[in-house]
């Protein structure tokens, strides 16, 4: 009788010690992954200087006026030519309409930015395809289909 309930409680503490151990590689596999994205990160920066999304659109590392659009769209989501010249003015100092919209129309050119008719306005957004490719370079797995 002692055996069965010795082998039973050997059973039970080997169980907790399996589960014990799958948590273990769990959290191993998760800082590895921290590890590997760290490093990847330390690499684009070394090598492009930066960790701008303009790494996924390298057309506008040279033009300060399209990264700094392309930074707008990214924490406004959507916005007009009306909201971009705004934003950009307060960014900058100045901003003229023109320069926008020419700025916008190639990044449109460029696949980066996807423009938007409305009943009364166009409105511009980020290419998912781009801040897609610019999350996973970066090592941040988000799947823009669930936000």
């Amino acid at each position: 009788m002692t055996d069965e309930r010795d082998i039973e409680k050997l059973a039970r503490e080997v169980e907790s010690l399996r589960n014990a151990m799958k948590e273990l590689m769990r959290s191993f596999e998760l800082a590895s992954q921290l590890a590997q994205n760290y490093i990847k990160l330390i690499n684009i920066y070394a090598q492009y200087g930066g960790l701008g999304i303009d790494v996924m659109i390298p057309q506008i590392k040279h033009d300060p006026i399209a990264r700094e659009i392309v930074k707008i769209l990214f924490d406004k989501k959507s916005a007009n030519i009306s909201q971009i010249t705004r934003e950009l003015k307060a960014r900058r100092g100045k901003a003229s309409r023109n320069t926008v919209r020419e700025k916008l129309n190639r990044l449109v050119e460029l696949g980066a930015v996807v423009e938007i008719e409305n009943e009364h306005s166009k409105e511009y957004i980020l290419n998912k395809d781009v801040i897609s490719k610019w999350l996973e370079l970066i090592g941040i797995p988000i799947n823009l289909e669930q936000i």
